[in-house]
């Protein structure tokens, strides 16, 4: 294709799978902090109600694996329209739900198809990718910043609106997003492609086994930590935060959703380091400095609160880039979106369960002492394994043109 026509296919997939990088982080997140207020809407428990969301948050794993296998072997694009609507619709269901088998059948749909972006949106970018690290990096960027949108815009809707319309409106917005994408692909503006545009690493099949167990390790604690970091987060501040600093839904949104944008930007560095050290450096060093903060930071409040929650969540976003590379590096073209659903699967469903176990934690001790000492002792298990992944990189290769 003419390089006109290639770059306008290569930005418009790297703004529709940043959308999709936000949209996922963000559907996955509202809940979170709408938790915190729906015991005086259904007068159940917290720990009863964040239960509720935990099927979809085992299924954003679990089902990453098909439909890593629908974007290889159908359509990355076709998937990714699929996604965007699939959310929507899901939130929408929440939205309007009028007892808890509302909240968990939306809660449960949005996790059904949010697990289609991280092994479709993921693999579809890097195919577009120029600088891989640095393009993965800013992808990065996008996810979070829903995530930091989220708890924000959660909280300004339960203290001047109403909590329904925060799954209703990014519901609604969702779905135009999916429909924009059909209607560029059905106009030709973007067509899948079957190799990457720019030149990648050959897989080297000697190291792709040791490679996977490592990563199968690691993504383990990285879903236990990562989702259940993010899904208590506004329970630690509520807990956690005077009144002086959070004494509103809509101040403690702003303050996790401060902390998940600034943290976010964690990742632009962490895709910079990507492009030019091994993933095996900047796994050892991330999970290391994590360890301490995770057995710590139940005990502390205010601002040593906010700034510990900030470190451990900017050290976890740090080393996303380098880890999507070594999929992309040791996995041939055809199978890559399949490689990042079985590396999703791991991390996604044990995130699910690990928010089922705060919930029960929660209702059981009045804390979350014994579920950060777990992450703790996570983040040392990642650390460690992470001295098996090789120290080099592959070596280039000439990729064929994008079709």
């Amino acid at each position: 294709m003419s390089q006109p026509t290639e770059q306008r296919q290569a930005l418009t997939a790297i703004v529709f799978s940043n959308a999709g990088h936000s949209f996922s982080h963000m559907f996955t997140v509202l809940y979170a902090t709408a938790v915190l207020y729906l015991p005086k809407v259904f007068d159940l428990p917290y720990g009863e109600l964040l239960g509720l969301s935990s099927l979809g948050l085992v299924l954003f794993g679990l089902a990453a694996l098909p439909a890593g296998w629908l974007g290889d072997r159908w359509s990355q694009i076709g998937m990714m329209v699929i996604f965007f609507i699939g959310v929507g619709v899901g939130s929408i269901v929440v939205g309007m739900a009028g007892g808890p088998d509302g909240l968990f059948i939306g809660l449960t749909l949005i996790g059904l198809f949010a697990s289609i972006y991280h092994p479709v949106g993921i693999a579809w970018i890097v195919a577009w990718a120029d600088k891989q690290g640095m393009t993965l990096g800013i992808n990065g960027v996008f996810g979070n910043a829903g995530s930091a949108i989220a708890p924000v815009f959660v909280g300004l809707m339960i203290d001047f609106v109403t909590w329904r319309a925060a799954f209703i409106v990014p519901g609604a917005l969702s779905i135009l997003c999916g429909i924009g994408l059909l209607v560029v692909w059905k106009a030709g503006w973007i067509r899948d492609v079957t190799t990457d545009r720019t030149p990648t690493g050959a897989p080297d099949s000697s190291a792709f086994v040791r490679v996977f167990i490592v990563l199968t390790v690691t993504m383990a604690c990285t879903g236990f930590v990562y989702t259940g970091l993010t899904n208590t987060m506004p329970k630690l501040m509520e807990m956690g935060l005077s009144a002086a600093l959070a004494a509103s839904y809509t101040e403690i949104g702003i303050f996790v959703g401060v902390i998940s944008g600034l943290a976010s930007f964690s990742s632009i560095f962490g895709g910079w380091m990507a492009d030019r050290y091994s993933a095996r450096s900047i796994y050892i060093v991330f999970w290391a400095l994590q360890i301490p903060i995770l057995f710590f930071v139940v005990s502390l409040s205010d601002v040593p609160l906010l700034v510990a929650l900030l470190l451990v969540l900017s050290f976890m976003l740090a080393f996303a880039a380098a880890e999507n590379m070594l999929v992309a590096q040791y996995t041939p073209f055809r199978w890559r979106a399949l490689a990042y659903g079985a590396k999703f699967v791991l991390a996604l469903s044990i995130g699910g369960l690990t928010v089922h176990l705060a919930g029960w934690l929660f209702d059981r001790n009045g804390d979350f002492a014994a579920l950060f000492t777990m992450f703790g002792a996570a983040a040392i298990i990642a650390a460690a394994a992470a001295f098996m992944l090789p120290g080099g990189r592959p070596k280039p290769v000439e990729a064929v043109g994008a079709d």
